[in-house]
């Protein structure tokens, strides 16, 4: 199936005036969301019923629920909700909050100049077809930025957002398509229709003919009218429906942009969805009064010059919880890559001020779920360990000699070892490296630590599989210790998306170990029961 290339948004209701009226009904149709939605055609049906009950669209009913799939769809766009791994819909923060009638314009807003794409529902595997891998912009703020340009004159029509803008893959492409547009409107009738032409057969896969152009204007339109609507709902831009126009004051334009400066520095681009679609949607999910740890989060050098600032944000990208960190281990990073007096005198003069919410940044993210060596695939896992709450060792030596096995981990009486596995292709854990763990890593650290060893496991770049083995290994380690000791296989994506997720929810390091250490049960770790720390 061939990649979207255009611009596409999920749209039953194309008024965001209705959001909140949406998720309220979807609260009802699901019993309050505990009636299970995946696979179950009889509650997407009721949701339809919901919606038409309460006119929000027309009663005519599906008779396999697709339009409850479809409005539900929507919602999941916004990050208002999302499909948990059990199958069931959850209300984000926001959406919970427009439940509540708490801020719902405000927040509203805010979840519309914070879509972007790539975002959860778009990363669905129901969603088809996908985006093309190259996009990574936020669609109502590139339109709002676009709008507000002199040398578009303040504003923009629905036909150039319909063949300019919605071929947009990038943040950074604003100035490209300012000067298509500029030059489209200098154009002739048949050099603008030479254009159209070539716009439609490249980005919608048409074949060459007369009607390409208009084909595609009459496909993709109704889109460019959506997000004019979306954006006109944010109060920084007017929608000129008669003339089928966007555009912006000009007295009111530094207020705007002011506006969109503040959203770019407190919601950047966000990269959970390398994590995974759940994760991504709690992060887009949040509501207003929750703060978006951003790239420079808030912690900011006094010293301002641009070169030693972007190498400080650098050093401070590379560390999944820096806010949590005092001086003293701020300083273990700022050393390697300063010397040891600018360190200290950088380190002394952050800033800091504690946010309401802090997150991993995104920087951090992309590394560890991008390419690594295997080497630091180990230092970056022991890392997010690290900020979980554990004593870590690396590369721990018994006896002086130096062994196989990558990290030690301990908090309180808890002990366990791991082994960081990075496979691109995915890691079979074998009966002979079972038998290696269970004969030789766990005899050999079983006192290494205060207490004895208490669990193993092993991190993952990629899928695995031989999850039965680890059964094998506690019970061998059984007959050779004395010990019952079980293990885990985790992916990364879990890891840290397991530690945003208590990062985020202001977990301490006592709930986030304890977490953690419940999940082990010698088998396969794919999500962490968190269900008793809120009730």
């Amino acid at each position: 199936m061939s990649e979207r290339k255009v611009w596409f948004i999920t749209r039953p209701e194309r008024d965001p005036r209705f959001h909140a009226e949406a998720i309220r009904a979807l609260a009802e149709a699901t019993n309050q969301f505990t009636t299970k939605w995946q696979g179950n055609r009889e509650a997407h049906k009721h949701f339809e019923k919901v919606l038409a009950s309460r006119g929000l669209k027309r009663n005519n009913i599906s008779n396999d629920g697709s339009g409850g799939r479809t409005w539900c769809a929507m919602l999941k766009t916004f990050a208002y909700c999302y499909i948990d791994h059990e199958g069931n819909v959850k209300p984000t923060k926001v959406g919970q909050s427009l439940i509540n009638g708490i801020k719902e314009y405000e927040n509203v807003k805010k979840q519309i100049l914070t879509l972007q794409i790539p975002n959860a529902y778009f990363l669905e595997s129901g969603f088809r077809p996908k985006f093309a891998s190259a996009f990574h912009i936020r669609p109502a703020r590139f339109l709002i930025n676009l709008v507000q340009s002199s040398e578009l004159d303040y504003y923009i029509t629905k036909e150039e957002i319909t063949y300019f803008v919605l071929i947009a893959q990038h943040d950074n492409q604003i100035k490209n398509v300012i000067k298509q547009i500029s030059t489209f409107r200098l154009s002739n009738e048949e050099d603008k229709e030479a254009l159209r032409q070539e716009i439609a057969v490249e980005y919608d896969h048409r074949a060459r003919n007369d009607h390409a152009a208009r084909d595609y204007f009459q496909a993709h339109s109704d889109v460019a009218h959506t997000f004019m609507m979306l954006c006109e709902y944010t109060g920084l831009v007017e929608y000129l429906r008669g003339e089928a126009i966007l555009k912006i004051d000009p007295d009111l334009n530094k207020e705007a942009k002011e506006v969109i400066s503040y959203y770019d520095e407190r919601y950047p681009f966000n990269t959970r969805y390398l994590i995974s679609s759940e994760r991504m949607a709690q992060s887009n999910g949040l509501d207003v009064d929750s703060y978006k740890f951003n790239k420079f989060g808030k912690i900011m050098p006094a010293n301002n010059q641009l070169k030693i600032k972007n190498k400080i944000e650098s050093v401070i990208n590379r560390i999944p919880n820096a806010l949590e960190l005092s001086n003293e281990e701020l300083l273990s990073h700022f050393i390697p890559v300063f010397g040891p007096r600018e360190g200290k005198k950088i380190v002394n003069d952050l800033i800091i001020e504690k946010p309401e919410l802090t997150t991993i940044p995104s920087e951090f993210v992309e590394i560890y779920l991008g390419e690594l060596t295997p080497s630091n695939f180990e230092k970056e896992t022991l890392k997010i360990l690290k900020a979980i709450g554990f004593n870590v060792k690396y590369q721990p030596q018994i006896n002086g000699t130096a062994t196989e096995i990558e990290i030690f981990v301990q908090y309180g009486e808890h002990c366990g070892i791991i082994d960081t596995k990075y496979y691109q292709s995915g890691f079979p854990l074998s009966q002979n490296l079972a038998n290696y763990m269970g004969s030789e890593y766990i005899p050999n650290y079983l006192n290494y630590g205060n207490s004895p060893l208490t669990f193993y496991g092993y991190i993952t770049s990629a899928k695995y599989t031989g999850e039965k083995k680890l059964q094998s290994i506690t019970t061998l380690a059984k007959k050779l210790t004395g010990h019952h000791i079980e293990g885990f296989l985790m992916q990364r994506e879990v890891l840290i998306g397991f530690l945003d997720f208590c990062l985020e929810n202001n977990l301490t390091i006592e709930q986030r170990v304890h977490l953690f250490i419940k999940a082990i049960q010698n088998k396969g770790i794919l999500h962490f029961d968190t269900q008793d720390l809120f009730i």
